[in-house]
């Protein structure tokens, strides 16, 4: 395949890729609209809903403290794992040692 019959293929993917992201921001449009005209109560109600107690504010928050918790759960887990690490390189370090004491090194008598 010479360099023009693969630029064209690029091009040719670029095209296809367009033509997918116009159809589904079209869709998106169309069933936002579609959504707002055949919604069961009034716009009033529906902000109600959302913006209102128990909607939407109250769900972030939650999700807010979730999260808040989440990340000083793993930050207790990870102070956890660096200790446990640094006793078991202690525990290792003092074991060669003990080892390293009872194998005979250059200092044992010649034959």
């Amino acid at each position: 395949m010479g360099r023009a019959e693969r630029l064209a293929a690029k091009a040719e993917k670029r095209a296809a890729k367009r033509k997918r992201r116009g159809g589904f921001l079209a869709g998106a449009i169309a069933g936002a609209v579609i959504g707002l005209l055949l919604a069961p109560k009034t716009g009033k109600e529906t902000r109600a809903q959302l913006f209102g107690e128990g909607g939407i504010g109250s769900q972030v928050d939650r999700l807010k403290g979730a999260v808040g918790a989440g990340k000083d759960s793993a930050a207790d887990q990870s102070e956890a794992l660096k200790r446990k690490i640094e006793e078991t390189r202690e525990r290792l370090r003092r074991q060669m040692d003990v080892d390293g004491e009872d194998a005979p090194g250059d200092d044992a008598p010649a034959e």
